[in-house]
């Protein structure tokens, strides 16, 4: 995953990918999916790729929780860095 792409469009390629795979015979489970998902994701997912692993959960988890829980956690992560940049614009006008 590149910094610069969201969860959404990570998981609609890397399920294309899954998708040619098994056209080709491969057996992917989505257990496996999931794993594959969680060790390519970028450092800012590193809590949640600590947290689903430690749960355990990871491995009856589905592809749409997965997508579900990663967006989640990137629409935070969004909210917070346009919280600062609103919070220090502020910030410099009151100087």
């Amino acid at each position: 995953m590149k910094n610069s792409e969201d969860v959404s469009s990570y998981i609609t390629c890397a399920q294309t990918v899954a998708n040619k795979l098994k056209y080709n015979g491969e057996t992917l489970t989505d257990a496996r999916f999931v794993e594959k998902i969680l060790r390519s994701l970028t450092d800012d997912f590193e809590n949640v790729v600590c947290a689903t692993e430690e749960s355990n959960f990871f491995e009856e988890m589905t592809i749409d929780d997965l997508e579900g829980s990663l967006e989640t956690h990137e629409q935070r992560k969004k909210k917070k860095e346009t919280r600062s940049f609103g919070g220090s614009l502020t910030n410099q006008d009151d100087i």
